[in-house]
């Protein structure tokens, strides 16, 4: 009877562990390898605005359409918004805007960026991600 016991018991803990094994899809490494936070140096030159900062933060989100991302900057930067990536390796996404004023690269855990858009400029070298 002690051995049915713990034959159960065994029975009820591997259960257990299978069924709180982590759920993860196909999709899912792929995006969590572009979104997250980084930080670092931001610069950017507009009409009427100047700023250069060393020490931000940077989030690359998902934006509405699947294969879409916003890159928001927390310094009084504009987003930037639309922008979709190219997946060239396990580690690095390529921003797919053929123009080479639109470069976006996440290599790793760097981040640059070197973005001219409207008389509007962008630029963040070496951000680490968070």
């Amino acid at each position: 009877m002690k051995s049915f016991k713990l034959l159960v018991a065994l029975v009820l803990f591997f259960i257990a562990v299978v069924s709180c094994k982590k759920n993860e899809t196909p999709d899912a490494g792929a995006s969590a390898g572009i979104s997250g936070s980084f930080i670092g140096r931001v610069q950017f030159q507009g009409n009427s605005l100047s700023v250069d900062r060393s020490n931000r933060l940077i989030r690359i989100l998902r934006e509405g359409n699947v294969d879409s991302y916003k890159i928001e900057f927390f310094t009084g930067v504009p987003n930037i918004t639309g922008v979709r990536f190219i997946n060239v390796n396990d580690s690095t996404w390529i921003s797919s805007d053929t123009i080479k004023l639109k470069d976006v690269r996440i290599q790793g855990k760097r981040l640059t960026i070197n973005y001219q858009s409207n008389s509007e400029t962008w630029i963040v070298d070496n951000a680490l991600r968070k």
